[in-house]
């Protein structure tokens, strides 16, 4: 295998592990309490156009379970006041759980011309290689198809690789924004961190990505996530638990919740957030949930104790939460000791690598991959789109270049749902206050809405096993989480 193949892969530990140590789903809808901060109510998401019914005028409590909301109005102290509306006239405020979202600035028009809506990429070269592949890939069809209202085209004016440095990815965002006058900026990278992401919600600029770092979640109600906020558990967001796809997709795979689980965790700070995120998920279920050393610090020299662990408990599943040597090496050999049960990780899929590198494929047969993007597979309307999306602009979709895509498709929908009047307030209008939903074809991502998925997420999962040095789907992508969020 190629040394610069081998270090995309290495380097995709930074982003897996964020996601899998760290996560937010719906289970907790962090429902509509009457004023920030007071704790939600569950299982109904309160926007400003519900309210609850005749016999309970809605006050600064947070309102119980059992109590339903309809058509009567809110009190004076909540944002958005029905009664004091026209029919045609629309709110300008929204709460959703223990957020406020307001449009309350002076709407821009930067980036936005009668005939085009300009756009920013930046990324990982090192994690996501092929990002603007995808990224081409869909925008090329919504200009074939004239998706953005007013015949407007949509135009990729700058790339970044902000080479896995925090300070490159701010200046690489402000460059984008002051320099190139974007609209919008699409971005994945484990160094896009609050200064960068702070920056481009206080300059009114919509970021799209995957939603593992902070700035995907409240309180930043400029980042949208292709798959919601991922990570406000470990982030500490109002209304956020973690993500319980990480199990239930193992329940649905054995076909029962009465299974053993063994876990090995990357020996770093990632990995201990993993490590507290299993003990609170599979509590009562764990045969051990142990730590393996990072490549950084030296890699796995000698995996027969880990081994040993195995063969000792004998776990009905493995779970490698580690980073991408680490799966590689305990995957290998966990096969080899003759373990029969499903070995796990959520680092491995990777189209094309299997066939295209002998020996990791002969390391990777058998074993399984979680993914949080669709798989590639052509029976499902949604990927055949994609492929002739792809074949447009002669690219092949890999790992960095479907998150690419998925970033695209979300910021496409998004601009589309603000109108031919395009600017930073309708934009806002739109999506965290009038409440958007994407619109996707079977085989897609799972829908996400704002502004609930700015706390949560449709939590949404897949998963692929290496058959034949080839992926094939071993259980459909899926979304656990509340469609009513």
């Amino acid at each position: 295998m190629k040394k610069s193949l081998l270090y995309k892969l290495l380097a995709l530990l930074a982003a897996f592990t964020l996601v899998v140590a760290a996560c937010g789903n719906d289970d907790d809808d962090g429902d509509g309490a009457a004023q920030p901060p007071a704790p939600a109510a569950e299982d109904e998401p309160m926007d400003d156009d519900e309210s609850m019914d005749d016999e309970e005028p809605m006050d600064d409590e947070p309102m119980d379970d059992e109590e339903p909301m309809d058509d009567e109005p809110m009190d004076d102290e909540e944002p958005m006041d029905d009664e004091s509306m026209d029919d045609g006239e629309m709110a300008t405020s929204r709460t959703w759980g223990a957020f406020s979202y307001e449009v309350d600035f002076e709407p821009s028009t930067r980036g936005v011309s009668d005939d085009t809506v300009r756009l920013g990429a930046m990324t990982q070269d090192a994690l996501y290689g092929g990002f603007t592949d995808g990224i081409n890939a869909r925008l090329g069809r919504a200009n074939r198809d004239g998706e953005l209202p007013g015949g407007r085209q949509v135009e990729l004016v700058q790339y970044v690789d902000d080479g896995s440095d925090p300070q490159a990815n701010f200046e690489g965002a402000r460059s984008m924004v002051e320099n190139d006058e974007v609209f919008g900026i699409m971005v994945t990278s484990a160094v896009s961190l609050p200064q960068t992401t702070d920056y481009l919600a206080e300059n009114q600029v919509p970021f799209t990505g995957w939603g593992f770092m902070p700035g995907f979640c409240a309180p930043n109600d400029w980042g949208f996530g292709f798959n919601g906020c991922l990570s406000g558990f470990a982030f500490g967001v109002e209304g956020a638990d973690p993500l319980v796809s990480v199990q239930n997709i193992w329940y649905d795979f054995f076909g029962t919740e009465d299974i053993v689980v063994g876990i090995f965790n990357s020996d770093d700070d990632a990995g201990r957030a993993g490590h507290a995120l299993y003990e609170t998920l599979w509590a009562g279920k764990l045969a051990f949930n142990d730590f393996v050393p990072t490549q950084t610090a030296g890699g796995i020299t000698d995996p027969t104790r880990f081994v040993n662990t195995v063969l000792e408990h004998e776990p009905d599943l493995v779970i490698l939460s580690t980073d991408f040597a680490g799966a590689i090496t305990l995957k290998a050999t966990i096969a080899a000791s003759g373990y029969e049960g499903p070995v796990a990780d959520y680092l491995t899929y990777v189209p094309g690598l299997p066939g295209s590198s002998p020996d990791l494929g002969q390391a990777l047969e058998g074993g399984y991959a979680v993914t949080q993007v669709p798989p590639i597979d052509d029976s499902e309307p949604a990927i055949q789109q994609l492929l002739a999306d792809y074949e447009e602009v002669g690219a092949f979709p890999g790992f960095g270049s479907l998150v690419g895509y998925w970033s695209a498709d979300l910021m496409i929908q998004m601009i589309a749902a603000a109108g031919e009047d395009l600017n930073t307030a309708s934009f806002y209008q739109a999506v965290n206050i009038d409440g958007f939903e994407t619109t996707q074809q079977s085989g897609a991502l799972g829908p996400v809405k704002w502004p609930a998925d700015h706390v949560v997420a449709p939590d949404c999962t897949g998963m692929v096993q290496v058959v034949d040095a080839d992926y094939v789907v071993a259980h459909p992508f899926v979304c656990y989480g509340d469609p009513g969020r």
